[in-house]
C-alpha cells in the first residue's frame, strides 16, 4: 500500500511538471487535464501547496486561453478571487498573488480598470525571494493597466524596469539552455512592448525594442569553459554505449539492457548540460547608428510580430522604416510546408515524375513567401545586400531559395546586436583549414578530396583519424572547419544536437567548449542549421550554439539535402571561397545554382 502512494505522488510530480511545461508551450487544453489530474492525486495526501500549485496552472490556462481570444467570461475574473482568498496560509502567498494578478490582468481586457486598480493595490510588493515570473506578472499587470488608462509612456517605463531585472536575473545563469530560458518569463512584456511602439509609427523605437527584447542569449562575451569531469564522462560513457549497441544490432544481440543504460546516462548529460556554460561581460544592446555604420552598403531586415501582423524594421543608409507584410500565419505556414517540400525532394535519385509533383509544390511555396516577404523588401532595398533578423517561425525560410533573392548575399543572424558583434570579432591570425569526414556517406569521400584542392594545407579527417577527441583538438583555433557527417537536431536541448564521428557523436556543447572556436563552421550535415524557437526569438540549435561560443560564421542546411546536391554545392561555395569570396557571397553564388536542393543558410557574419 506504501508503495502504491508512493507511485501515486511520483505520478503526480511529473503530471505538475508536465502541465507546468505545457502552459510555457501553449498547450493549454494539456496543462489543464494534467494539472486536474495532478491536483486529485496530490488531495490523497493532503498536501496544501501541491494541491495549490496544480489549481494556480488550471487558472493560468483558462486566463491565457481567454486573453489570447479576446473574451473574457464574466465569471472568471471573480474565480481567481475566489482561488486567491481561499489560499489565506502565509506558505501559499505566493500562489494567492498570482491569482489576484490573473485578475487584475482579465478585469483589464473586460474593461473594469477601477475594479484592476483595486486588486492590483493588494498584490503585495516583491521581496528578495520572490520568484522571477511573479515579479515580470506584476510588471506586466502594471504595464496593461498604464497602457488601458491611455498612459503609454508609464507602460514602457514599466515594461523598461521589468526588462532590467530580467537583465539581472540571467546575468546569475551558467548555461545556455538556461540563459535563454529566462526569455519566457519577459515574453508577454515584450509583445506589449511591440504592440504600442507599433502605434507610434516610428522605425527608430521599435528597432530599439525589439533589440532590447530578443536573443539574450547573443548579448553575452563567449568565455573558454572550464572542463566539466563529470558530464565528460558521461557523455563519454553515452558515445560507447551508443557503440556497443550497434555492434549489438550487428551481432544478433538483444539491445534492451545497453539501450536503458543509454538513455539513463543521457538523461543525467542533459541535466548537467543545461549547467554547462560560462559567458562573460554582457555586451550593450546595439544601437540603430552603429549598426548602420557597420552595414555600410549593405541592408539590415528584423522581423517581428504583433498579435497576427508581421512587420519589418529595414535599416537602408543609415534611415529605418516600418514595411507592414501581411499576416505572420500565412507566412510561417508558407515556410513549414517549403521545407516539408525541401525534404521531400532531398534524396539523390527521386524518380522524374515524383521530383517534378515535389518541385512545383516547392516552387508555389517559394513563389508565396516571395511574394509576402522578399519583393517588398526588394522595393525598398534594391540590389543590397542583406541582413536578416527572422522571428519565431520565419527562421525555417531559406532565403537563398527565394526568386527574388537568387544570387543576393544574405547573412541570418539571430539580433542586430549578435550581427554587430560576429562581424566586430577580430579575426585573429588563425589559417588552419580543417576537413572532416564522418561514417557512411557514399559521396563524402570524393567531396573531401575535392575540397582538399581547394586549400593546399588543409588537415584532411576521416576514418579512425576522425575520432571525436581527434577532431575536437584539430578544430581548436582552426580558421575554417568544414564537416561533411550525418548530423540530428536535439530540440529538448540545442546542446546535445550532435554529427556522427567515426567513434560516436560529437556534440554542440563539446564544440561550444573549445578554447578558440573555429572562426567559420561548414556543416554539410542535414538540418543543422535548424533552430528550436524559444519565448523571446532565443533560436538553439547546433549552429546557434557555436555562433553564442565564438564562432563568427556557420554554413548549414535548412532542411535534409542529398549526399549528390551537398557535395556539389560545397565543391562551388569553397571554390569561390578560397578565390577570396566572403562566405555571403560564395554560399549566395553556389546556392543560386540548383536553389531547391541546396537550401544552406549563411549564419552570424557575412
Amino acid at each position: 500500500m506504501r508503495e502504491q502512494r508512493s507511485i501515486s505522488r511520483d505520478l503526480a510530480d511529473v503530471e505538475l511538471f508536465r502541465a507546468a511545461s505545457a502552459l510555457m508551450t501553449d498547450e493549454l487544453d494539456l496543462a489543464r487535464e494534467l494539472a486536474e489530474s495532478a491536483g486529485r492525486r496530490m488531495r490523497q495526501w493532503g498536501c496544501a501547496t501541491c494541491v495549490a500549485n496544480a489549481a494556480i496552472i488550471g487558472l493560468r490556462a483558462d486566463a491565457q486561453d481567454a486573453l489570447a481570444s479576446g473574451e473574457v467570461p464574466s465569471g472568471l475574473p471573480g474565480r481567481a478571487m475566489r482561488v486567491a482568498k481561499s489560499m489565506a496560509a502565509p506558505r501559499l502567498a505566493d500562489q494567492a498573488n498570482v491569482a489576484r494578478m490573473l485578475a487584475v490582468r482579465l478585469e483589464i481586457r473586460r474593461g473594469n480598470l477601477k475594479k484592476a486598480e483595486r486588486l492590483l493595490a493588494e498584490v503585495a510588493r516583491p521581496g528578495q525571494l520572490t520568484p522571477i515570473d511573479q515579479r515580470m506578472l506584476r510588471r506586466l499587470c502594471r504595464a496593461e493597466l498604464a497602457a488601458a488608462q491611455g498612459n503609454r509612456g508609464k507602460a514602457l517605463t514599466e515594461i523598461r524596469t521589468g526588462v532590467a531585472e530580467l537583465d539581472q536575473v540571467r546575468d546569475r545563469m551558467g548555461g545556455l539552455e538556461l540563459v535563454s530560458g529566462t526569455a519566457l518569463h519577459g515574453r508577454e512584456l515584450a509583445d506589449l512592448a511591440i504592440r504600442l511602439v507599433l502605434g507610434d509609427a516610428n522605425p527608430r523605437r521599435l528597432f530599439d525594442w525589439l533589440e532590447r527584447t530578443r536573443a539574450q542569449t547573443y548579448r553575452y562575451e563567449p568565455v573558454a569553459e572550464a572542463d566539466d569531469p563529470v558530464l565528460a564522462e558521461r557523455v563519454a560513457e553515452v558515445r560507447s554505449l551508443t557503440q556497443s549497441i550497434h555492434q549489438a544490432v550487428h551481432d544478433g544481440h538483444p539491445t534492451a539492457a545497453l539501450r536503458a543504460r543509454r538513455a539513463e546516462r543521457l538523461r543525467e548529460a542533459h541535466r548537467l548540460g543545461w549547467h554547462a556554460g560560462r559567458w562573460g561581460r554582457p555586451r550593450p544592446v546595439a544601437g540603430l547608428n552603429e549598426v548602420a555604420e557597420q552595414l555600410g552598403n549593405r541592408a539590415l531586415v528584423s522581423f517581428a510580430v504583433s498579435e497576427d501582423d508581421l512587420v519589418a524594421v529595414v535599416v537602408v543608409d543609415g534611415r529605418a522604416r516600418t514595411l507592414r507584410l501581411g499576416s505572420a500565419t500565412r507566412a510561417v505556414e508558407s515556410a513549414r510546408m517549403l521545407n516539408v517540400d525541401l525534404n521531400a525532394l532531398a534524396p539523390d535519385h527521386l524518380p522524374a515524375p515524383l521530383a517534378k509533383v515535389i518541385l512545383d509544390s516547392a516552387n508555389r511555396q517559394a513563389d508565396l513567401l516571395d511574394a509576402q516577404l522578399a519583393r517588398p523588401l526588394v522595393e525598398v532595398v534594391g540590389d543590397r545586400d542583406l541582413v536578416v533578423v527572422p522571428t519565431g517561425g520565419l527562421y525555417a525560410v531559406p532565403w537563398g531559395v527565394l526568386p527574388s533573392l537568387h544570387f543576393r548575399p544574405t547573412v541570418v543572424a539571430p539580433s542586430a546586436t549578435a550581427w554587430l558583434a560576429a562581424e566586430r570579432a577580430e579575426s585573429g591570425r588563425a589559417r588552419k583549414v580543417v576537413l572532416v569526414r564522418g561514417p557512411n556517406l557514399t559521396a563524402a569521400r570524393a567531396e573531401i578530396d575535392k575540397l582538399a584542392a581547394h586549400y593546399g594545407t588543409a588537415k584532411l579527417m576521416s576514418g579512425p583519424r576522425a575520432a571525436v577527441k581527434s577532431v575536437l583538438r584539430a578544430l581548436d583555433g582552426a580558421k575554417l572547419a568544414h564537416i561533411a557527417a550525418h548530423g540530428a537536431h536535439e530540440p529538448e536541448n540545442a546542446l546535445f544536437s550532435r554529427l556522427e564521428l567515426d567513434d560516436g557523436a560529437l556534440y554542440a556543447h563539446e564544440m561550444a567548449a573549445l578554447r578558440r572556436p573555429p572562426r567559420q563552421v561548414v556543416l554539410a550535415a542535414c538540418e543543422l542549421a535548424l533552430n528550436r524557437i524559444r519565448p523571446g526569438d532565443e533560436a538553439l540549435g547546433f549552429a546557434s550554439a557555436l555562433l553564442a561560443s565564438g564562432s563568427q560564421t556557420v554554413i548549414a542546411p535548412l532542411s535534409k539535402v542529398g549526399d549528390q546536391a551537398s557535395a556539389a554545392a560545397m565543391d562551388d561555395y569553397h571554390r569561390a571561397l578560397a578565390g577570396g569570396a566572403s562566405p555571403a557571397v560564395a554560399l549566395a553564388d553556389a546556392v543560386a545554382v540548383d536553389p531547391m536542393r541546396r537550401p544552406f543558410v549563411c549564419l552570424g557574419a557575412g
